[in-house]
């Protein structure tokens, strides 16, 4: 894949770990014993607009200071739209005895690793997490770190690049065909060897309008789908990112949220269920994602149509442009069946109710593949549908 960065004249590392950044000076480097096998350390940073401004806590300044202590190198890589590395420089203990390893030296260390994060800032537009990742594999082996740890500490939240969730219908994107879509067009970066740290996806600040925890999660399935498909292992650190972003005057694009629909039925109104909303299904399949949340959005409709049965309800499904024609219509025509037979299970008439399916033929469809035909993940989640048409 692409990969624009800019080298800046000092090199950084870190992670994050369990205590805050006020409580270092307590920390016992004898304590770093506990923290795993240390590895050289790839920090990619979220120092922008809209993401909470990063910093070390938590469990991972732990690792940090095993690092240091192991004379392994930590270095950052800041993921602004053009990712920026920074090093800082570290006097490493790299010998000696145990009592010179815990010396004070190793607190210094991991104080100007948290300096150089707060120091932080974007030179460039954008955020671009997917391109970082790939920046900082890029640095650890030609540094011979073939095996070091990253640490992507960020919302996920690109605005940019092959990865760009400011495209309407990204949040609710199917992992599986993230993946897919980045593999075909060669921007699914070379990962092989490296485990990577995903921590605080999905966490915003102003003006983000925050993300409710149905969206972090997929962001988080997308990103876990994305570095494993690459070739490193995942692992997942859910640590709730707070506090105002950093300072700077580089924008970054809002990424926009679907709205959560108030469900007040009426006559000649249309409700529009896509992929991510409550009454969403699973892959190629009939049954709901959360059958409890459907339940609870439809049930509104089921009593409008129970209490008058004059009233009407026109269900179409629709799907996104995979697979032929005959098989869009029937996963749709099904998908449109299964929302009457819920409206049914909650009160209203089977006599109420007309469905039909469309697959992909249907007036708002959104093109879903670019010229060379390679499904487009995000309008994709948009043209998966039930619509509602109240009567």
């Amino acid at each position: 894949m692409k990969r624009p960065w800019l080298l800046a004249p000092a090199v950084v590392v870190v992670l994050a770990g369990c205590s805050s950044l006020s409580g270092l000076s307590e920390i016992s480097t004898t304590a770093a014993r506990g923290c795993g096998h240390p590895q050289s350390m790839m920090l990619i940073i979220g120092a922008h607009r809209d993401a909470p401004a990063p910093s070390l806590s938590g469990r991972l300044v732990c690792r940090v200071t095993a690092a240091i202590r192991a004379g392994k190198p930590v270095r950052i890589v800041v993921a602004s739209g053009q990712p920026r590395l920074i090093t800082p420089p570290l006097a490493s203990v790299t010998g000696g005895t145990l009592a010179e390893q815990n010396s004070p030296r190793v607190q210094q260390d991991v104080r100007r690793v948290h300096a150089a994060i707060a120091a932080a800032r974007p030179d460039s537009p954008g955020a671009d997490d997917l391109a970082a990742l790939a920046v900082a594999a890029d640095e650890a082996r030609s540094n011979g770190d073939p095996h070091a740890d990253l640490v992507l500490a960020d919302s996920g939240l690109d605005d940019r690049g092959a990865l760009d969730f400011a495209v309407s219908g990204m949040l609710a994107a199917s992992p599986s065909e993230v993946v897919q879509q980045l593999k075909a067009s060669g921007n699914l970066p070379d990962l092989r060897g490296f485990t990577v740290a995903l921590v605080g996806m999905g966490y915003t600040t102003a003006p983000q309008v925050p993300l409710s925890a149905n969206w972090r999660s997929n962001v988080t399935q997308i990103w876990a789908a994305v570095v494993r498909s690459a070739g490193a292992k995942v692992e997942v650190i859910p640590q709730p990112m707070q506090g105002p972003s950093v300072r700077t005057d580089q924008p970054v694009r809002t990424i926009p949220i679907p709205p959560t629909q108030q469900v007040r039925p009426k006559k000649h109104t249309t409700y529009i269920y896509r992929q991510g909303s409550p009454v969403g299904f699973e892959p190629d399949s009939t049954a709901f994602v959360s059958p409890a949340a459907s339940a609870h959005t439809l049930t509104p409709m089921a009593n409008w149509l129970a209490a008058d049965r004059s009233r009407h309800a026109w269900l179409e499904g629709t799907t996104a442009d995979v697979g032929p024609m005959s098989g869009q219509i029937l996963l749709s025509r099904l998908r449109a069946d299964r929302v009457r037979d819920e409206l049914v299970a909650l009160g209203a008439s089977p006599a109420q109710i007309t469905t039909k399916g469309v697959g992909s033929n249907f007036p708002q469809f959104r093109p879903d593949r670019d010229a060379a035909g390679i499904l487009l993940a995000a309008p994709a989640a948009l043209n998966r549908s039930v619509r509602i048409t109240l009567d």
